[in-house]
């Protein structure tokens, strides 16, 4: 990594985290949006009449509070969230939102009652976070009857009780929601929450494009050179909040908040932008150092005093419920072969150390354009097919990762080494067959060392599962699950992609040294309903996993626990 790929790597980090703090607001969709303080915040009694149909009884202590969109200085912001496949294997999703929304909210402060919402936006002001979507939806395509329906109206004129046992569920708001014309019953679980004259109503909720005559939901681009098709999500996510009280400055307090939260966001944004810009730092000097020593002829740490290495090491990855250590083994590699000492992981990859990368939690606030990004530069898969904790078992944690393409299994060695400053592979074909070499092959009771079709267990349907890793006996080098389990993707094989070691689809008098399947996507994703198939997943040979390979000069460089 030059000094020029550091900089621009750093570059982007802080860019990255800028947008991730800018997105609690939303601010970075593609509109400029101001309000005057003395204007939108002016004092006054409401001048509205009634709400939702309901005549407004002032005498009897009830207030009518008009709505007016957080972005213009308002105290509502309604939030839409929608993805697509756009085929490749790709995903991206978008949020969008509506500059003019009027309309009111009517309740009873001092009962702590709410009685109606009538909330009413205009389909012209909608925006997205990328002006091409916004021009295509509103314009190019007309997602909306704009001509003749230009309004889209939510009127709730019965609450009820809620799910007591969810906090997030106290009221149930019962109405009817008009889009294009066309009139459905809703139900909308929301929360409401009273303070002194104030009320907060938060809600999320989903409605379907096709209920509501809303076009353009899958098209073809290139035609008959091939034809990329593009597939909208019927399903349409909108998340509500509503901040209204007599005094329009507790809307500000509320902004205040908000801010100081994002700026507190941002502040642990840059202690992780620090963090990773040292590691950066380490892997570029790291390198530095290895050309050097590559061009004084002086041999570099992976071939020279390798009994002065550790003999193990534990790192962590990033896991949704906790971190998860595992140990790297030093195998030390065999001159006359060519093989110079490495690093190679105890078990594999289990879901635990993996899904958080999988499923991007790691980038949470960041703008989901970024996310689309890395998916079609292959840093992050795209949603698993099916149902992955059935089809891989996604919720064993201890279980290893299964049905990952090369590309997948790669893409988490690069995010494991930007995490920890030591450099992450895949195991190349000769230090595979090595290891197993040494570790004693795939002689003795097979029964002990591997999981295999004859010894996995089965659910109710005869499917076989896979097991916990370190569940059967390590190799000499104390390594499990070399064979059998799933298996594991290796490198230099030319321009096949290979995984070796058998899984437990592989029957007993099958699992010999030599086990190799090349891959190929006809067989191996033939249920997978897209064309062209996934590049991170396969649905139908779902057995393949990941050996992690870490370089010794990165462990020199970089000493696990400092």
């Amino acid at each position: 990594m030059s000094r020029k790929t550091t900089a621009a790597l750093v570059a982007a980090l802080g860019i990255n985290f800028a947008l991730a703090g800018g997105a609690l607001m939303l601010a970075n969709l593609n509109k400029p949006t101001a309000f005057d303080l003395e204007t939108d915040f002016a004092a006054g009694p409401s001048d509205l009449t009634q709400v939702a149909g309901r005549a407004v009884k002032s005498e009897a202590g009830e207030l009518a509070i008009p709505l007016k969109a957080a972005q213009l200085g308002g105290n509502t912001r309604i939030v839409f969230t929608c993805g697509k496949d756009t085929g490749g294997g790709t995903r991206e999703v978008h949020e969008g939102t509506w500059d003019q929304i009027t309309g009111g909210i009517l309740y009873d402060a001092e009962k702590q009652v709410l009685h109606a919402v009538e909330a009413i936006f205009d389909t012209r002001s909608l925006r997205t976070d990328a002006q091409g979507l916004t021009n295509t939806v509103t314009v190019k395509e007309q997602w909306f009857d704009i001509d003749n329906h230009p309004l889209a109206t939510f009127v709730c004129d019965t609450v009820q009780p809620g799910n007591a046992a969810t906090p997030s569920h106290t009221h149930d708001l019962i109405g009817r929601f008009t889009l294009n014309g066309i009139t459905k019953p809703i139900t909308i679980p929301a929360k409401l929450t009273f303070s002194g004259q104030s009320i907060t109503l938060d809600a999320a909720f989903s409605i379907l494009r096709s209920d509501f005559g809303v076009e353009k939901r899958s098209s073809s681009v290139a035609g008959t050179l091939g034809g990329v098709v593009t597939t909208v999500d019927d399903v349409v996510e909108l998340t509500v909040r509503v901040n209204a009280s007599p005094d329009p400055m507790s809307v500000l307090s509320e902004l205040a908040q908000l801010v100081e939260s994002q700026q507190e966001a941002m502040r642990i944004a840059g202690e992780e932008r620090k963090r990773l810009e040292t590691l950066f730092r380490k892997v570029e000097l790291l390198e530095q150092a290895t050309e050097r020593l590559a061009s004084s002829g002086i041999k570099t740490p992976q071939d020279v005093d390798s009994e002065s290495l550790p003999a193990d090491f534990v790192d962590h990855s990033r896991g949704y419920d906790k971190n998860y250590p595992f140990k790297m083994l030093l195998i030390q590699g065999d001159q006359a072969k060519g093989i110079a000492p490495f690093y190679m992981s105890e078990h594999e990859v289990v879901w635990g150390m993996f899904d958080k990368w999988m499923e991007a939690g790691d980038l949470d606030g960041r703008p989901a354009a970024e996310l689309a990004e890395m998916r079609v530069n292959g840093l992050r898969p795209t949603p698993l097919y099916g149902d992955p904790s059935i089809t891989v078992q996604l919720n064993d944690k201890d279980n290893p990762v299964m049905g990952v393409s090369q590309l997948t299994a790669m893409g988490y060695c690069k995010w494991l080494s930007e995490q920890t400053g030591r450099k992450y592979r895949l195991p190349t074909i000769e230090e595979w067959n090595y290891a197993l070499e040494v570790g004693g092959g795939v002689g003795g009771n097979l029964d002990a060392i591997a999981w295999h079709a004859k010894n996995s267990p089965k659910d109710i349907y005869k499917k076989i599962l896979s097991s916990p890793v370190k569940t059967k006996q390590p190799n000499r080098l104390g390594l499990y699950d070399m064979i059998g389990s799933v298996a594991e993707w290796v490198t230099n094989t030319g321009t096949d992609r290979v995984v070796v070691g058998g899984s437990i689809f592989t029957e007993p008098d099958a699992l010999t040294a030599d086990w190799k399947k090349v891959e190929n996507l006809d067989v191996w994703s033939e249920s997978y309903p897209n064309d062209p198939k996934s590049r991170f997943w396969y649905s139908d040979f779902y057995v393949t996993g990941i050996r992690l390979i870490c370089e010794p000069a990165s462990v020199v460089a970089n000493p696990p626990g400092e």
